[in-house]
């Protein structure tokens, strides 16, 4: 219904008689009276009737202004109280007009109005109230707070004054005091759930997050569904570490309000942390239709991105984020880590450098930027980055950690030692970092030291093993066998697995039923193998056993040694009817016939040093040798070389490892780097010639030209790091030789 409003300007006062004067006053009574239960439109119909019959009724002004502004009508509650105001110099009046003066945007008349009316009365509480919110919106804290200091002179037990006193102190960065003005507002009000909410804030800022928590449960308890509430809650549980709660909350609250955009986000870093990186990328999808721009949305979308290892949509998020924050810091460190992972160095370098420029103490792109110059063979540059690091943060291990690994890949492995033992004293269940202590260890020969250690492999949350639960109990090498079943579980790459099968025939002559469980590529190959009751697929169900035991634990619970292990070979062999088929399709030999392979898994955590392009085997390839690829996946920046080159192609036809052996008995040489076709070619007793980084896996030891796991390999090692040149060098004259 459209209510008539007073317009225009008289000339003079409108004299009612005393019939309207009543009239008018029971109007206003019922409108006040329906006004109060929060019926509005009915209430304006009373207001606008008692003003139909005294236009000049003060009260009725006013209160009929102060409707109109809960009405959301502005510019009418604007027009009705400066009626009002004019009639009767009124401080509740003048009151209300400034601070709908304000809310409309017209501070300053607003705070013109807040002053006439002290002026009227100068310990109104309200407008005291009033003009202090007015300089906290203004950001004039000073002012504000002694504002609120001069209405709890006159009215100590003000809640709201207690209260918003605090948000002034808390702007001042006087923390301690803003927690002292809450709870003196708590003492007013027990139940006031804005006071604990603000509290909770402010302990948050002084990182007494318990206590924050117990405020924020405090608040909750009076109002249970409060999205503000739930989300700040959900922050500090965060950074508490108890991100799986911290969802909870986040859910809560956006169940509440579902377009919430903040509690979706910090949603999303919940999921993050907790390793759910898929959801998490659903999260920031959601903010990101709701909010295009969202900053850090975008670079949440790009961590969940990285931890998924889709690189290039990572990298193009983290720009995006960029674009809209430049100088962000973190968004700018892990770009770099996406760029690291593309192999665009200098471009990861840029972007560690720019989050540095912004932030010289930030150990995590020191750390960073120290990973990719050793990805460059940049050694010292590299340890000073990791010495930046450690200086800015000396309890960071994983400054330490990676410290250890530029000097164990510069072979100063005593120095590594010492960095990892400064490792793992800072955090004690540093997976890592004690497997890297095994990794020494067993590189050394020192296998009775090193197997304890290349234990902890299993307790890395991202292995196969942490993922996988057995109600059986697993085979430590102490118990029996005789009579029992026991299953193998393979746990890493192809080569491990053809590598430790060796041991399944020492179980079966302790006497145990050997269930082997492999990889399905592997399943054909080890089918025939040597002491194997069944040999299984990854995947298929599992058999009834007794024990269980990962694959590369047995050196350990058979405590090998390099005298003790089982190295007779061969301990695989092809299958004839595929030998035969392979020879056939060969064809006949006329010259020297030599299978490569030139580069591994790329999600191996090592193949930057073990793998090569295939452009650097080129000098190989000119000498008078039917070459054969053995290489399965053909890498994108290998594909073109590879069709100009000499090399016999067979991928279509090798189905797999059973082919791949087959085929190998009709070659005279096999030369691998470490994969699982060097490790294939040692177990079949094929001539296999290994070609090592300078740094090599742990089971090559160092500085030996043979393996104790395989007599007919040779071991080929770069002179330095990263310099395959010079060994493949030396390769070509020893095939030279050969030939």
């Amino acid at each position: 219904m459209e209510v008539d409003q007073p317009t225009g300007t008289r000339t003079g006062a409108f004299v009612p008689t005393d019939a309207a004067r009543r009239q008018a006053a029971a109007h206003f009574s019922r409108a006040r009276d329906l006004h109060g239960t929060g019926k509005f439109d009915d209430a304006a119909r009373e207001y606008a009737a008692a003003l139909a019959v005294h236009p000049d009724y003060p009260e009725a002004l006013h209160l009929f202004g102060v409707l109109e502004f809960q009405r959301g009508n502005a510019a009418a509650s604007e027009a009705l109280l400066r009626q009002s105001a004019a009639l009767a110099a009124e401080a509740n009046a003048v009151s209300d007009l400034g601070a709908v003066l304000a809310a409309n945007g017209k501070a300053d008349e607003g705070m013109a109005q807040l002053e006439r009316a002290l002026q009227l009365d100068r310990n109104h509480v309200q407008t005291l109230v009033r003009r202090a919110n007015m300089l906290m919106g203004l950001r004039r804290y000073e002012e504000a707070l002694a504002g609120y200091d001069r209405t709890l002179a006159v009215s100590p037990l003000t809640l709201d004054a207690l209260c918003n006193r605090g948000a002034a102190l808390r702007a001042l960065g006087r923390l301690q005091e803003a927690v002292e003005s809450y709870q003196r507002a708590l003492t007013v009000d027990a139940r006031s759930f804005e006071s604990f909410y603000n509290l909770a804030n402010v302990l948050r800022d002084l990182q007494r997050n318990a206590e924050a928590l117990q405020n924020y449960d405090h608040a909750l308890a009076i109002v249970p569904n409060h999205a503000d509430i739930l989300s700040a809650r959900g922050r500090t549980l965060v950074d508490l570490g108890r991100a799986r709660e911290a969802l909870t909350s986040f859910n809560e609250a956006i169940a509440t309000r579902p377009d919430f955009v903040e509690a979706i986000y910090n949603s999303a870093v919940a999921l993050e942390r907790l390793g759910r990186a898929e959801e998490a990328l659903q999260r920031c999808d959601r903010v990101l239709a709701l909010e295009p721009d969202h900053a850090k949305a975008l670079a949440a979308r790009g961590n969940a991105l990285l931890h998924l290892t889709r690189y290039e949509e990572a990298a193009e998020a983290y720009r995006r984020s960029l674009e809209l924050e430049p100088g962000a810091v973190d968004a700018l460190c892990n770009r770099g880590t996406a760029l690291r992972h593309l192999e665009r160095h200098e471009e990861a370098l840029s972007s560690y450098e720019a989050a540095l420029a912004g932030s010289a103490n930030f150990p995590e792109a020191w750390c960073n930027r120290g990973n990719v110059l050793q990805d460059l063979h940049r050694y010292e540059e590299a340890m000073n980055s990791y010495d930046r690091a450690i200086a800015t943060s000396p309890k960071y291990a994983t400054a330490w950690f990676n410290r250890g690994n530029v000097l164990l890949e510069t072979d100063r492995l005593d120095a590594a030692m010492q960095a990892y033992d400064k490792a793992v004293a800072l955090d004690p269940n540093y997976t890592d970092a004690h497997f890297a202590q095994g990794f020494i260890h067993l590189v050394q020969g020192e296998f009775a030291s090193g197997w304890p250690k290349y234990e902890w492999r299993l307790r890395d949350p991202k292995s196969e093993h942490s993922r996988r639960g057995f109600a059986q109990p697993r085979w430590t090498g102490e118990q029996p066998l005789q009579g029992r079943t026991i299953l193998l579980h393979a746990e890493q790459g192809f080569g491990d697995t053809i590598q430790f099968c060796r041991y399944v025939e020492r179980l079966a002559d302790a006497g145990a039923r050997v269930v082997l469980e492999v990889q399905p590529a592997l399943q054909s190959l080890l089918a025939p193998l040597r002491g194997a009751a069944q040999v299984i697929a990854a995947g298929d169900p599992l058999p009834a056993h007794d024990y269980q035991c990962p694959l590369l634990s047995l050196p350990f619970a058979f405590k090998t040694d390099l005298a003790t292990i089982p190295a007779g070979t061969p301990y695989l062999h092809a299958n004839p009817e595929l030998m035969a088929s392979w020879a056939e399709m060969l064809g006949a030999k006329r010259r020297m016939r030599v299978g490569v392979a030139w580069s591994g898994n790329p999600e191996h955590r090592n193949d930057r040093n073990r793998s090569m392009e295939l452009a650097t085997l080129l000098p190989l390839l000119d000498l008078d040798i039917e070459w054969i690829n053995l290489q399965k996946i053909v890498r994108g920046r290998d594909i073109a070389v590879l069709e100009a080159s000499p090399l016999r192609n067979f991928d279509a036809d090798m189905r797999d490892f059973s082919d791949t052996a087959a085929l190998m008995e009709s070659l005279d040489l096999v030369i691998a780097v470490d994969t699982a076709v060097a490790h294939l070619a040692g177990a079949l007793d094929r001539p296999v010639w290994i070609l090592l980084p300078h740094l090599g896996e742990w089971r090559w030891l160092r500085e030996r030209g043979d393996s104790p796991w395989y007599p007919s390999a040779r071991l080929f090692r770069q002179p330095a790091p990263g310099r395959w040149q010079d060994l493949i060098g030396t390769v070509r004259q020893e095939l030279v030789r050969l030939l």
